[in-house]
C-alpha cells in the first residue's frame, strides 16, 4: 500500500486553449489543478475560463498568480532584437518600449542601482550591464547578451530591492477581487518581500476560503523565508526569476533548502518553471527534466507546476504523462525500492 504522498499536477492553461476538450485531455494524462495567469486575463475572459474548468470537474483546483510587485518592460510594437555591444536606456515610463529606451513600471530605479550591476530582463535571457545613472534617473545599458525583447517582460537586478513599488498594484487588488467572487481555490502572489506582503493580500482574500500562496522569486524571499511561510498558506518555488537573482548553481540548493524548511514547518509548496522545457517543442523529455521531476518528488514537493509546457507548448498533454508517470515511478520507489 503506497504511503508517500503523490504531488498534484498543476498545468498553466491559456486562455486561447481553454476549451472543455482540452482541459479533459489533460486531465485524462494526470493534470488535477489549474494555473492562471492574471497578467494575460481581463474579467470576461477570467470568468469564463473558470466556468470551462468548472464544467470538466469541479474537483479541479485552480490557481491563480498575480503580478506583485515586479518590475516589467511596456508593450512594444514589435519584437526587437538587441545583440551584444548594442547601448540602450531604462527608464520608468508607461510608453512604448523601443530599441533605444526600454521602458518599466518602476519609476524610481535609478535610486536603487549603480554602475557594473546587471540588468537581466525576460528571467535573464537578454543581459544588460549598467554603464551610468543620467541625473533625471535614466538608466544607460550595454548589451551583454543579446536578445529578441517581446512585450511586459521582468526586469531583475540581482540584488537590489526596489521598495517603492507596493506588495498590492491596483491591478492585482482588482483581479484579486475578481477571483474571490470567481470561487477560486488559491492565489498565488509574485515576488513576495517580507510577510507584510502577504498580509496586504491576505486582508483582500479574508472570509474568503482561498489558500494563499508566496512566490519565493527574489532574495528578499529567501532572506526572510520564515516569516513569510508563517503568514502564508503555502508556497511557490518559482525557479525562473529566482535564478536571475542567485548564481544559476545555487538554484537546486535553494530548492532543497525551501522544501527542507516546508517539511518542517508542514506547508504544502509548489515547484515550478522549466521542469519539462524540451517538451514544449519535442514529444519526449531529456534525462535531466525526467530526473528533476523525480528530486522534486523525493524532496517533498506537494505539487508540480507545468509553465509554458501546457500554456503554449506544442505537447501539453504529452507533457502531463510523462510528469505523471514519472510522478508514479518515483513514489513506488521511495514506498517499496521497486523499479520497473
Amino acid at each position: 500500500m503506497s504511503s508517500t504522498l503523490k504531488p498534484m499536477i498543476m498545468a498553466t492553461i491559456a486562455d486561447n486553449r481553454c476549451t472543455a476538450e482540452f482541459v479533459r485531455r489533460l486531465m485524462a494524462a494526470g493534470m488535477s489543478a489549474v494555473r492562471i495567469n492574471s497578467a494575460h486575463v481581463n474579467a470576461e475572459t477570467f470568468n469564463a475560463m473558470v466556468a470551462t474548468i468548472r464544467s470538466v470537474s469541479p474537483d479541479i483546483k485552480i490557481l491563480m498568480d498575480t503580478k506583485g510587485p515586479e518590475i516589467r518592460t511596456t508593450a512594444t510594437e514589435t519584437p526587437i532584437e538587441f545583440f551584444e555591444g548594442d547601448t540602450t536606456v531604462l527608464v520608468g515610463s508607461a510608453e512604448p518600449t523601443c530599441k533605444n529606451r526600454i521602458c518599466i513600471n518602476a519609476t524610481d530605479m535609478g535610486q536603487y542601482v549603480e554602475p557594473g550591476m546587471h540588468a537581466l530582463v525576460d528571467d535573464g535571457a537578454i543581459e544588460f550591464e549598467i554603464t551610468a545613472i543620467g541625473q533625471s534617473g535614466e538608466i544607460e545599458m550595454k548589451t551583454i547578451r543579446g536578445g529578441v525583447l517581446e512585450s511586459r517582460k521582468t526586469v531583475n537586478v540581482p540584488g537590489v530591492d526596489v521598495k517603492s513599488l507596493p506588495a498590492v498594484s491596483k491591478r492585482d487588488a482588482e483581479n484579486i477581487a475578481m477571483a474571490v467572487r470567481g470561487g477560486i481555490d488559491m492565489i498565488a502572489h509574485s515576488f513576495v518581500r517580507s510577510a507584510s506582503d502577504v498580509e496586504a493580500v491576505r486582508d483582500l482574500i479574508s472570509g474568503s476560503g482561498i489558500q494563499l500562496y508566496s512566490k519565493v522569486e527574489c532574495r528578499s524571499a529567501v532572506k526572510n523565508l520564515d516569516e513569510i511561510m508563517a503568514a502564508s498558506d503555502g508556497i511557490l518555488v518559482a525557479r525562473g526569476d529566482l535564478g536571475t537573482q542567485f548564481a544559476i548553481e545555487s538554484i537546486p540548493s535553494l530548492q532543497h533548502m525551501i522544501l527542507k524548511r516546508c517539511r518542517q514547518m508542514k506547508k504544502p509548496v509548489i515547484v515550478s518553471t522549466q521542469i519539462l522545457q524540451s517538451m514544449t517543442t519535442k514529444p519526449y523529455p531529456t534525462r535531466a527534466e525526467v530526473n528533476d521531476v523525480a528530486c522534486a518528488v523525493m524532496q517533498g514537493a506537494s505539487t508540480l507546476l507545468l509553465c509554458g509546457e501546457t500554456a503554449q507548448g506544442d505537447y501539453p498533454a504529452e507533457c502531463v504523462d510523462v510528469m505523471a508517470r514519472t510522478i508514479n515511478a518515483t513514489t513506488r520507489y521511495l514506498d517499496d525500492g521497486r523499479i520497473d
